[in-house]
This record gives C-alpha cells, structure tokens and sequence, in this order.
C-alpha cells in the first residue's frame, strides 16, 4: 500500500487517485518473465488427434458435413459438467482464456430487491483442523460452467442461501449464453443472473433450489498475517480441490485489467478452476472469493493467490441482491503514508470540492479516529472502505493546533 516513490505520500488506491493513471503497484514485485495472468477461468476445448493421412482423406467431407451436428448432440446428452471434465490425461487439454468479456451473461434474469443480504458471523469455538473445515465447507461450494461463442468455461461458486443464492466472480460467467451449476448433491442446475459487476469482479446467481447448505462467512478485516487458510474449489476441473496456504498480505494492491483491487495475498494453491470458489479460515468461514493469481512464464512464480475479501464481498453482493448501483467511494484527501508521531495519519491535500472539505478538513490536519476506532496506519483506511461507498458516511476525529474535532463524511464518488 506505501507508495515510496511519492515521498510518502499516500494516494490512496484505486479509489482515491487524483488522475485515472493508475502506476504499477509497489508492493508487488514481479520478475521480469513474469506477468500478472488474467483471471483464472478454466478453458475447455477438445483436443485433435492424429489420423493417417488415408483415413483423414477419406473422411473430410463427411466430417465436415456432420462434425457439428454430432458434437452439439454428443455434448448436448451428456452431463453439462460431471461428464465434460472426465480427466486431465490426454483427452482434454486446458488453456487459459485469452479474450475476457466485460458484459453481464445473456441469460434469464432473476428478481433483486428480496432483502437477501451476507452475514459476516464472528469466529466462534475452536480452530478447526484441515479435514473439518473441508467437511464443514464442502457442502457449500458449487461447479460452475459457463457457455459462451466462445466454448465452455469452468469455475466456482459459494452456496449464499437454503433457496438457491450463489455468489462467483463475474468473469466466471462473463458474456455466457447459459450457466449450469452442479450442486455438492450432484444435481445440476440452470442459473439466472441477479447482478453482476465486472469492475468488482462478482457476480450474484440464483438456482431454484431448496435445501442447500449456506457457507458461513466471516469477517476479513479480523485477519492477521500468517493465519492458516485453504481454497476450495475445481482446479483444472478436479472438482472440490482443497489446497492450504496463509495469508500472505493484507490489503494488497493488486492491478488486473486496468482494474486495481485491494486484496487478500494467500500461498494457498489457486488454479484455473478455482474461480469464484471460497478462501477459508482456520474456522471454516469465507473469508474472500478467489480471484486471480500470478504466473510466470519460466515456472519462477509460486504460492501468489489472491481473494477478494469478504467485507467487499458483502458490500458489493448486497448491492446487487437490492438492484442498487455500485459507486467506489473516495474520501476526497490524501494522506502520508507514514503516522504521525503518536499515531494518526497526516493530511496532505483535501480536495475542494469533497465533503471533506465542506465538513472543514484541511491540509496539516491530522486523522486520529474512523468510526470511533483509532487510526494506526494506511490500513485502517483502506478496509474501512471495503464496506463503504459513494454516498456512505464516516465520523473522523482529527487533530488540529492541539484541539479535537469529530466531522461525519460523506464519501464521493470516484
């Protein structure tokens, strides 16, 4: 999050650039072979095989004459996605996606407004082992495959609700023309579409269904750097793939596509597949949806995954469950990234024509609360955005000349 090369100055991350150049982030270092991958979809296409040339020969016109006509009927009868991912020796091969649409899915819409909404529990009880978070989680995640021009392509979801809500991430379903969901239950599904945001990269799904067993999401702002977590989800189309890892970072700025996100950094693994699938704590709640990651193309990079966490999760998938617009919320200041002496956070520029400005923030004063909770660094600021946006209001106490004042401000758009 410490931009260095600004002489401290923070600027505040996506949502608080002062211009739409947005620079590489610093906290990310990347080897020169290396390159951000592009989100993580999981690509299917049939794989040729080799014939004599006689035989070939023989057969051309007649396959391209029923070629298509067998292959959507062969496809059509088997099973839209247990069957389409038998395995990963020789018949199939897997490649990663190289053009991603921005658009919702052309598919039946469901209905918003029907006050659905994420509940970040607190931990509760012990810390669970492995085996127990797998047997806690499992029944909660779902197989998704999306069909689009373009072929079938394969992730996860989340189980949000009994009645059939799913969260993913929205490239998973990207400019489909039709998304099935295998259940844990092995029953496959039809979905619609609730909402979707592709900047956010999440998108709402609704099955008819009823019975399922909703994951238990928890609080990610009550990470800590180096707590156990798993990713759960179909890598490489080995359904319900469960890798360990720890959070690696907090609040890591990550850009992808022209898009920066704040993020979870985890060395648990996260293939092609894994997709809108869940991050786990050691308590078996959802504490991100699996993102991205970063590959090389010498093989040099290892265990660099990314979620997005679950305080975005909630504020975004609330949003679009209610039908309501998502606006990125910016404060209107920039700060220097290194605290005060006693703690708090230093105003560098408040823009004009911001809230906090007419609220009278100026430049030199210095932050101290958010909320009523004490300002100790960039952080504190950056996750208290991840459940806020335009139009959302903050207390902030600052100091100035040694006096105390306590201001609620309203976010501005981005």
């Amino acid at each position: 999050m410490m931009d260095n090369r600004n002489g401290g100055l923070w600027q505040g991350g996506p949502w608080e650039q002062p211009s739409p150049v947005f620079p590489a982030p610093p906290a990310v270092r990347i080897p020169a072979a290396a390159r951000v991958s592009r989100r993580p979809v999981l690509r299917v296409r049939r794989k040729r095989r080799k014939w004599p040339w006689f035989l070939g020969l023989a057969a051309l016109i007649g396959v391209i004459c029923l070629s298509t006509v067998v292959l959507d009927r062969y496809f059509s009868a088997r099973s839209p996605i247990r069957d389409r991912f038998p395995s990963i020796g020789g018949e199939w091969r897997y490649e990663e996606q190289e053009d991603y649409s921005t658009q919702p899915p052309s598919i039946p819409r469901a209905g918003t407004g029907t006050g659905v909404t994420v509940s970040l529990l607190p931990v509760q009880g012990e810390a669970l082992s492995y085996t127990q978070i797998y047997d806690r989680a499992s029944p909660s995640v779902v197989s998704i495959e999306s069909q689009s021009s373009h072929g079938y392509s394969a992730g996860t979801g989340v189980v949000l609700t009994q009645d059939g809500y799913l969260i993913t991430n929205a490239h998973v379903v990207a400019g489909a023309r039709r998304v099935d969901v295998l259940l844990h239950s092995n029953q496959t599904l039809s979905a619609s579409l609730v909402g979707f945001d592709a900047a956010e990269d999440l998108a709402v799904l609704k099955v008819e269904a009823e019975g399922l067993v909703p994951a238990q999401f928890g609080d990610s702002n009550a990470l800590r750097i180096g707590e156990p977590v798993a990713a759960l989800g179909d890598s490489l189309g080995y359904r319900a793939t469960f890798t360990d890892g720890i959070v690696s970072a907090l609040d890591r700025e990550v850009e992808v596509d022209d898009v920066n996100m704040a993020l979870i950094q985890t060395s648990a693994a996260i293939n092609y597949g894994n997709s809108g699938g869940p991050l786990l704590n050691q308590y078996g709640q959802v504490i991100g949806i699996n993102t991205v990651k970063i590959i090389s193309e010498d093989g040099s990079a290892e265990g660099l995954g990314f979620a997005i966490p679950s305080r975005r999760v909630k504020y975004v998938a609330d949003h679009l469950i209610a039908g309501e617009a998502i606006k990125a919320g910016v404060f209107g200041f920039m700060v220097y990234t290194a605290p005060v002496e006693g703690g708090g956070l230093k105003l560098r520029s408040v823009e004009q024509t911001s809230d906090a400005w007419t609220k009278g923030l100026r430049s030199g004063d210095i932050l101290i609360e958010a909320n009523g909770a004490p300002i100790t660094g960039l952080q504190d600021l950056t996750r208290l955005k991840l459940g806020l946006g335009a139009g959302d209001s903050v207390s902030l106490t600052y100091l100035r000349d040694g006096a105390r004042f306590t201001v609620d401000v309203e976010l501005i758009e981005a």
